[in-house]
């Protein structure tokens, strides 16, 4: 195994804000992926709310039945809400809609924060812009949080002589998917050597370091394409003083600023 001369990890300008709230947060509720990030953000931003709070205001619908077909491998289930949500029997009309999550940040921030959802043909290229823009714009302290489906992901074991195997441009066997459902995480950074990695902020602490794991561009772009016949996309969040500037922005790049449908119930 050789090692790249130069090796480096870029986390995006405002995501040292999401840490420490992410590491207080522990493990996702089940089934709150979604309502834990937007939790974990706006927690970052002075306020103060469960994913339960936001569960309520994005039309959350829990499934019931057996918590297997929705933990990944190895993970213990968390269902201690604090909250009453409604319930579906069938896995398929329940979940967090993309549009939901939007209306929440918006009125749980009192409008002082904003979900701007980008949409494309998502290829390396496409993500490497949105990160790049990011790190132009470092005022607008945006993080990328992606909706996608994770069968197509590496699996977060991956080890770090893999990893830097990888960065160095040589052949490794990456773990397989820790499990198959609509996911939201958060798109951090980006680790560079010959090659480039994604530096992913997940939801349970078992993944990779606490929670934090290693993507190749290519696999987040197919994990965001889906092809399961439901939409993904990113959802960026920002002030809402930067939204005419970061749409005008990610439009001149050829985004789409639009929601997609990932399957769940729009209410």
């Amino acid at each position: 195994m050789s090692t790249p001369q130069n090796f480096s990890v870029g986390l995006l300008p405002g995501f040292d804000r999401i840490m420490l709230e992410h590491r207080l947060a522990g493990q996702q509720p089940d089934n709150l992926c979604g309502p834990y990030w937007v939790a974990v953000l706006l927690r970052s931003r002075g306020i103060t709310l469960t994913p339960e709070q936001v569960a309520q205001m994005a039309g959350s619908i829990l499934p019931t039945g057996n918590p297997e077909t929705w933990l990944p491998s190895g993970a213990n289930s968390r269902q201690d809400y604090c909250l009453a949500l409604p319930e579906a029997t069938d896995l398929r009309e329940a979940g967090t809609s993309a549009q939901g999550l939007m209306a929440a940040v918006s009125a749980l921030s009192d409008n002082a924060h904003r979900f701007v959802p980008l949409q494309a043909d998502w290829t390396v290229d496409r993500l490497e812009t949105v990160l790049q823009l990011c790190q132009n714009h470092s005022n607008w302290n945006a993080i990328p949080l992606c909706n996608l489906r994770t069968d197509s992901l590496w699996g977060a074991s991956l080890p770090v002589g893999d990893a830097i195997s990888y960065l160095s441009e040589e052949a490794i066997m990456p773990p397989p998917a820790d499990w198959n459902v609509g996911h939201f995480l958060v798109l951090a950074g980006m680790v560079k050597g010959m090659r480039s990695l994604g530096l992913i902020c997940d939801t349970y602490p078992k993944f990779g370091w606490q929670g934090y794991h290693l993507q190749p561009f290519d696999v987040l772009a197919q994990a965001l394409n889906r092809g399961d016949g439901y939409g993904g996309g990113i959802l960026l969040f920002i002030s809402q003083s930067d939204q005419e500037e970061v749409e005008l922005q990610f439009k001149q790049e050829g985004f789409a600023i639009e929601c997609w449908d990932n399957g769940s119930p729009i209410v």
